[in-house]
């Protein structure tokens, strides 16, 4: 019986060596090419809105070209009155349509901003889009309004641009008295009497 135990302590043994002797030094993972950090984060999202600041500037200065060189060539873009606009030349007549028409002399400023990130240099952007210096039908002043901003930001170079924006006002929620408060709500959030 010793014997036995003694071959197979020697079997364990020489297949030990020979495991070891095969047996890579460094771990599979040690020995792969190191994998290229995601710059993501606070980094981008600062830099999107240096992006946002300067298209701000671009608009508070009535300069079109300056407002649509924040848009990729291939961009479209849905202002607040649902006009849209596609390609470079398709955004910047939207923008040369607003700041020569009903937005002539208005101020734009952007906050509240959210952040969700798709893929290195691509984020999903929500921010309030805050117009001031506008004026009502009657020639008077008219107050700030503020519109949702949604857009796709890239950035294929250098600068973030946006792919896609769009800019809405959301309605006010009805009121007791209103008859679309009278609506009953169905599973996919669209309400019908």
């Amino acid at each position: 019986m010793a014997k036995k135990l003694l071959a197979l302590l020697l079997a364990i043994g020489f297949t030990s060596t020979i495991y070891a002797q095969n047996t890579p030094t460094t771990s599979p993972a040690a020995s792969m090419p190191a994998k290229k950090k995601m710059a993501t984060g606070a980094g981008d999202e600062k830099a999107i809105k240096k992006a946002f600041d300067g298209l701000a500037k671009a608009w508070n200065g009535g300069d079109a070209n300056g407002v649509a060189s924040y848009f990729t060539s291939d961009a479209t873009l849905i202002n607040p009155m649902g006009q849209q606009g596609q390609g470079h030349d398709g955004v910047l007549q939207i923008i040369t349509g607003d700041l020569t028409g009903p937005l002539k002399g208005t101020e734009q400023s952007f906050s509240d901003f959210t952040f969700t990130y798709i893929m290195p240099n691509m984020y999903l952007v929500d921010a309030t889009a805050t117009l001031t210096g506008m004026t009502a039908p009657d020639g008077t002043a008219a107050p700030p309004a503020s519109f949702h901003f949604f857009g796709v930001i890239v950035n294929r170079g250098k600068v973030w641009q946006a792919r896609a924006a769009r800019i809405f006002a959301s309605l006010q929620p009805p009121s007791a008295a209103s008859p679309l408060a009278a609506t009953t709500p169905v599973a996919s959030g669209v309400s019908v009497k």
